[in-house]
């Protein structure tokens, strides 16, 4: 819940692994993070389901605004970009890093 009303949860392992990833290019820690950069990103990836540039602009849309509701991202004030809050930053890093990791290294450090 955020302000009364109902969030759906982030799946970060599953359909939103993706477009996660896709915000945390470091490309986006220097300009911002745009819909046009996301698209540019995304065009032609599972994520995009062979969308046309308006319907993955919209997707993307709705992906921007459900992570701002989550608070991983924050608005630029006066532009149209964004850029990852530090709740953000650290989701995107534990997420790359348990993607990149093999299923031994986990098992050494949760044993």
């Amino acid at each position: 819940m955020r302000n009364g009303k109902r969030v759906r949860a982030i799946d970060a392992f599953g359909k939103d692994r993706e477009f996660l990833s896709a915000i945390s290019d470091p490309a986006f820690a220097v300009h911002g993070i745009t819909n046009k950069g996301l698209r540019e990103i995304l065009k032609g990836t599972p994520w995009a389901k062979n969308m046309s540039d308006k319907q993955l602009s919209g997707r993307i849309s709705r992906h921007l605004a459900l992570l701002r509701k989550h608070g991983l991202i924050r608005k630029l004030p006066n532009q149209r970009k964004y850029a990852l809050s530090d709740k953000g930053r650290k989701i995107t890093a534990a997420l790359s890093a348990a993607l990149s990791a093999s299923v031994n290294d986990l098992l050494k450090h949760a044993a």
